[in-house]
């Protein structure tokens, strides 16, 4: 193949994988704002300015918002730097007696990195202020219109220009070139800019997997770095020459000191004759201008249009990725879009192979993949050219499967948030609602997590090794399900199981946690088993193994409505087990108290293949890595597993199975003699009856009453005749021959046929030991 195999981009996602905490490593913490009573006061008219700036982050959903201390005059503001240095100083012109660019001078002889900026109160003090000559103490000049949104946009052009180099090097992250000299046009434009850009961004997050990894991508949101003159402008894209996502810039402006018209248009050109592709935005307030930047391959903008606002987001949108990705013929015509990953890959499927080379010969994936802040995607496949590929059809798979490959690794030993919009059936583990995962979902998201961490699949390549599919309905929803539906009373006094059980049933689940299963049962077709996973569960000190519900639904109704009920149904009886007087009984010879008990539950994927109108898996059991009673001369840390055909109750019940240590398999101590063979070998094998609706009502209920799901109402014993005839026996199966009074391995000899593992702990059909 004359392109990069994937298995290469593969180990790239790997190598450079980034990690969202490290980037924005200089925040904004504390400000100190300088400015005398009167000036405060009128930041403050409409309230407290502390208060305005966190209302303004909450209402962008920012994490955070600094903190603000005022100081009225130069001299005492010069105390608090010395005292404790804030991390930006704002200043008003009026400081008391001293100039307030002596008293920048005098800051900086302090803090020579503190950033410093000048905020006038309206355009006439600016123009007094910007007849100075000299004023390199103060680092930017602003303006006060009224809008407490120029605030935030001060605080994220500071951030954004002290860390955009560094999280350019660590992650790729793009920069957003502002070119304008006019303070009263970027003092209005960039609150603007600032708001639609964190909203765009923020409307992309929903390929987060999780709040934190949603948080943590809005660090690496694009920047946007200021430049007020042709030549700062100049330097700014000689530094982030690779990480510039588009130049948004004026017309004219101040150019080796003077003012140049068409300072804009040969930035342009100097843009463009680096790479064509990097998108740029022409604005200004003449007319004649838009000709010249349409020559030039640029958007154009009118400063004065009534809908400024609104073309500088449809620039965002069409040319910097944050739209949708449209799919268009090479004639520009549309053919289909896609607004996130899943549907990426979806019109990839179809869409025409014209279409297809159009958009890689230009980088569009990787420019669209970058403003989602997929860095480590777009930049594995950045370097791929349309030339490393035989045929259309090569670059289409290949693209496939990159897509499904960093989706799968990026999912990999994380708990995703659930949403009913972007819910992924692939996606290992998914929390539905707030709160604790209980103690096996916890258990299942660790082992999820070691395995990912340590990549067991390649120690075993021929054996997938996985946490089966699980949503787990987190201890918030439990809450909300007591709360609402009133139900402390009946679950702490009510002694009576089948009356708890009535008034857990009769209870609806919160509309949000419906809306939700619902989603999850529309891509979800498979027998589930649903788990109980109280905060207590799974302790190492006190397990409450066996204590609460375990429900198996066959999931496979015509009709989704019913297979919602019988899920809701489910559910509902684990919540109610907590409060079943053996589980009261049971928590009260413990140090917890009952009211300190919550409930989650797992939905899980049953592992397994259909067989006629039953499910079952070949091998389930339990595997120990420390076995608390060792046979003979076995050692505790061999371990020791227990294994059967068909589910795992027939461990978990502690009937018949084989049970063996992974350091010496075939030494099997329940199997000494042909007598103990007969006797120990399994001989039934449980399987779950898909025919048995998950809504199964009890021998005692009347047609009137409500039904009630026995845990294993559709569980059903089958004989060793049904394996062989399921093609399940010839793995783990022998045959005793009366004749010769001996076992053999194998089915397929006239005798009495047992269930021993042989062929697994042989090694024949699977190295299990191993």
């Amino acid at each position: 193949m004359q392109y990069r195999a994937l298995e290469e981009i593969t180990q790239r996602l790997e190598r450079k994988r980034v990690s969202f905490s490290a980037l924005m490593p200089w925040r904004v913490r504390n400000i100190l704002l300088v400015s005398s009573l009167y000036d405060s006061f009128t930041f403050q008219e409409d309230g407290s300015l502390t208060e305005m700036l966190f209302s303004e982050y909450l209402d962008l959903n920012l994490n955070y918002a600094p903190a603000i201390t005022r100081a009225s005059m130069a001299q005492e503001a010069i105390e608090k730097v010395k005292e404790d240095p804030p991390d930006l100083l704002i200043t008003m012109p009026r400081v008391g007696d001293m100039d307030v660019f002596k008293f920048g001078h005098e800051v900086k002889q302090i803090a020579p990195q503190l950033p410093i900026i000048l905020l006038a109160y309206d355009t006439r003090e600016l123009a007094l202020l910007q007849a100075r000559e000299n004023y390199t103490c103060i680092d930017r000049i602003f303006v006060w219109q009224g809008d407490v949104r120029l605030f935030l946009a001060i605080i994220k052009s500071v951030e954004d220009r002290m860390n955009a180099l560094h999280d350019a090097e660590t992650a790729g992250v793009k920069s957003i070139l502002l070119i304008e000299d006019s303070v009263r046009f970027y003092s209005a434009y960039l609150p603007q800019l600032y708001t639609e850009l964190v909203e765009q961004t923020q409307a992309l997050m929903a390929e987060g997997v999780n709040r934190m990894q949603k948080l943590m991508r809005m660090r690496a949101r694009p920047k946007i770095v200021l430049a007020t003159s042709y030549n700062e402008a100049q330097e700014l894209f000689e530094l982030y020459r690779e990480h510039v996502l588009g130049v948004i810039t004026d017309a004219r402006f101040p150019q080796d000191g003077k003012v140049n018209p068409s300072a804009g248009h040969e930035f342009t050109q100097l843009v463009k004759a680096e790479d064509p592709n990097i998108p740029v935005l022409v604005q200004s307030s003449e007319k004649q201008n838009r000709s010249m930047a349409l020559s030039q391959g640029a958007a154009f903008i009118n400063k004065r249009s009534r809908t400024l606002l609104h073309e500088v987001r449809k620039f965002l949108q069409t040319h910097l990725g944050f739209g949708d990705f449209v799919f268009k013929h090479p004639d520009g015509s549309e053919i289909a879009r896609a607004r996130d990953l899943n549907g990426l890959a979806r019109q990839l499927q179809t869409i025409p192979e014209e279409s297809l080379i159009h958009h890689a010969t230009r980088n569009d994936f990787s420019t669209w993949l970058m403003a989602r802040t997929e860095f480590d995607l777009a930049k594995a496949l950045r370097p791929i050219t349309t030339d490393e590929f035989e045929t259309a059809v090569a670059m289409r798979e290949f693209l496939l499967s990159a897509i499904n490959t960093y989706r799968y690794e990026t999912r990999a030993g994380l708990v995703a948030e659930f949403s009913t919009e972007s819910f992924d059936p692939r996606c290992c583990l998914t929390r539905i609602g707030q709160g604790s995962l209980g103690g096996k979902g916890r258990g299942l998201a660790f082992v999820d997590s070691l395995m990912n961490a340590f990549h067991i699949e390649r120690h075993i390549p021929d054996v997938r090794i996985f946490v089966p599919p699980s949503a787990v309905v987190a201890t918030g929803v439990f809450d909300a399900f007591m709360e609402e539906n009133h139900l402390a009373d009946v679950a702490l006094c009510e002694s009576n199981d089948e009356q708890v059980r009535e008034a857990f049933l009769a209870a609806p689940l919160p509309q949000d946690a419906m809306a939700a299963l619902r989603t999850f049962l529309g891509s979800t077709t498979y027998p589930l088993a649903v788990r109980s996973s109280s905060l207590l569960e799974d302790s190492s000190h006190q397990p409450f193994a066996g204590i609460y519900q375990t429900y198996m639904l066959p999931n496979n109704h015509e009709d989704p409505q019913v297979r919602l009920e019988e899920l809701s149904h489910a559910i509902r009886l684990v919540y109610a087990s907590t409060y079943y007087a053996d589980s009261k009984s049971y928590i009260d010879s413990t140090p917890n108290r009952l009211e300190e008990e919550k409930m989650a539950v797992v939905i899980q994927q049953i592992v397994g293949r259909q067989h006629d109108n039953y499910f079952y898996p070949d091998i389930a059991g339990v595997a120990r890595s420390h076995d608390y009673y060792p046979m003979n001369d076995m050692k505790a840390d061999d371990g020791v597993a227990s294994i059967a055909l068909g589910l795992g109750r027939t461990v978990v019940d502690g009937e018949r199975c084989v049970r063996f240590s992974p350091v010496e398999p075939q030494r099997l101590y329940q199997f000494s003699s042909t007598k103990e063979y007969l006797r120990n070998s399994q001989r039934e094998f449980y399987a779950l009856d898909l025919t048995v609706p998950g809504l199964h009502p009890t021998a005692d209920t009347s047609p009137a009453q409500k039904t009630v799901h026995q845990p294993d109402a559709n569980l059903v014993k089958l004989g060793i005749d049904d394996a062989m005839k399921h093609e399940t026996l010839a793995p783990v199966g022998s045959v005793y021959s009366p004749e010769n009074d001996a076992v053999y391995e194998g089915v397929y000899r006239q005798g009495v046929k047992l269930i021993t593992m042989a062929g697994i702990l042989s090694g024949d059909y699977l190295q299990l030991p191993e």
